[in-house]
């Protein structure tokens, strides 16, 4: 499954580390070129701002809540 969004600045990183870190799942964010585990802050600290990005998680999990909590990125 995967969840198109963007990071319109820094602010958002805490929260969006917080929302990732709360699922029993492996959460992976790509860029055009590269691949973020979501519940390393310090990686997300990378991600470029102000371009979609993809949060990609595994077809097989239950990610129902996570969709409600992404609400808030698109």
């Amino acid at each position: 499954m995967v969840i198109h969004f963007t990071l319109s600045d820094k602010e958002q990183v805490p929260k969006l580390n917080q929302i990732a870190s709360k699922y029993p799942f492996d959460i992976w964010i790509h860029s055009e070129d590269r691949k973020y585990d979501a519940t390393s802050i310090l990686s997300l600290y990378t991600l470029p701002f102000k371009t979609e990005l993809k949060l990609v998680v595994e077809e097989d999990v239950n990610f129902t809540g996570l969709l409600e909590d992404m609400k808030a990125f698109r």
